[in-house]
């Protein structure tokens, strides 16, 4: 029935006459027709139902008692209908977030999770010298969102040290937002690099000589019972195999050879008169071992190529919004495509490395002539040993 054929019955209702049909009738109606419910919410904020009038003076006390049921019965019924409106909202919610999750699982496949993970990756590594990315955790969300963490370490000797968690925020493929959370709240970057610039550097012999010896001092002067990290610049800009052979002919198991400062034709813009250093904000390069997720097929060896870096350098040319999230630099400070263009033109030059190792080994390189600036990084206890493991002890 419509609400027009309802009006006689809420009078009757007010005058406290409905009989139980006609009651029975109402409460149906009313469950299931939210103006109606309304109605009833205002009749009952009112006072109570007016006597009985005068054609229902007559009615028995019974009949008085069914009528106070009958408010009752309407009562309930608008709270059912009102509980009826609730469930169906929290159905619907929870229909919509399931549909949202299953989207999001679709959208986010295999393949673009890896490609996601490989441009964050990638973003981390070429930024901050001897860093790489071990763990990478992965949630997707509902409506199209993900959040990656990766846990960044860096090595020094033998070992790997935890320097921080980088957070992702997801949004279909945009990065929407950066976290870094670092140990004590921040993150120094010790190393330094020198670009071979010939004028820049015969116009810095001195400074680069005089900070060189400084580092070579302090590695004379650590206990022999120590590891270090080092940052070394060339004197020009090399090959990849031209500088993986030189660190080879220095008897390799003494020290390892971390990550690699790439040339990209704008690191000598970046280093002035003042501050004949590259600013770190602003250098690009790899880690010895550079596994993207997405390069992932077939048998995949750890051993980085041209190819890879290069592939490197389109990911992060792709990519900018979340290189400048991670570096949070300007577009024109990271010219991104300029840089894997001018790669892409010359190939991978290399101009300087991070090593690490025992630190009185690390000497060796000292009399090297191709090496025109050296940095001194983290030092750490001696570890250059391998031991095998018990077991782990984990917090309860």
């Amino acid at each position: 029935m419509s609400c027009q054929d309802m009006k006689h019955q809420w009078e009757k209702y007010k005058n406290g006459t409905l009989t139980d049909k006609e009651a029975e009738t109402l409460e149906e109606h009313t469950e299931n027709c939210e103006a109606c419910s309304a109605h009833l919410e205002h009749l009952l904020t009112e006072d109570e139902p007016l006597s009985p009038t005068a054609s229902a003076t007559s009615l028995s006390d019974d009949t008085m008692l069914d009528n106070k049921k009958v408010k009752k019965s309407i009562y309930i019924a608008k709270w059912k209908q009102r509980l009826s409106n609730v469930t169906t909202v929290i159905g619907s919610v929870v229909l919509l977030w399931i549909i949202g999750s299953f989207l999001s699982i679709v959208y986010y496949h295999q393949s673009k999770t890896e490609y996601i993970n490989s441009v964050n990756q990638a973003a981390i590594e070429s930024a901050f010298p001897n860093v790489h990315i071990r763990e990478t955790t992965s949630d997707t969300q509902s409506f199209f969102r993900m959040q990656s963490q990766m846990e960044a370490y860096k090595q020094i000797g033998r070992e790997e040290q935890a320097i921080g968690t980088f957070t992702f925020h997801q949004l279909f493929d945009k990065t929407s937002g950066v976290e870094k959370e670092f140990p004590g709240g921040k993150y120094d970057l010790n190393l330094s690099f020198v670009y071979p610039d010939p004028k820049k550097l015969r116009l810095h012999t001195k400074e680069y000589k005089e900070w060189t010896n400084e580092t070579w001092k302090a590695l004379e002067n650590l206990p022999k019972g120590t590891v270090s990290e080092v940052a070394i610049s060339f004197d020009d800009t090399y090959s990849l195999k031209e500088v993986q052979q030189k660190m080879n002919a220095i008897d390799s198991r003494d020290f390892s050879t971390s990550w690699y400062a790439l040339n990209t034709g704008h690191e000598q813009k970046t280093s002035t008169k003042d501050e004949p250093l590259i600013d770190l904000t602003s250098t690009f390069g790899f880690p010895e071992f550079l596994d993207l997720p997405y390069e992932h097929k077939g048998n995949q060896t750890h051993s980085t190529s041209k190819s890879n870096v290069l592939n490197m350098m389109k990911l992060l040319a792709d990519n900018e919004e979340t290189v400048q999230k991670v570096r949070q630099l300007d577009h024109s400070d990271l010219l991104l495509k300029q840089r894997y263009s001018y790669v892409k033109k010359h190939g991978v030059g290399v101009y300087g490395v991070v090593i690490t190792g025992p630190t009185k080994k690390l000497l060796k390189l000292k009399n090297d002539p191709s090496i025109t600036y050296a940095s001194l990084g983290d030092v750490e206890l001696w570890n250059w040993f391998s031991r095998p493991s018990s077991g782990t002890l984990m917090n309860q």
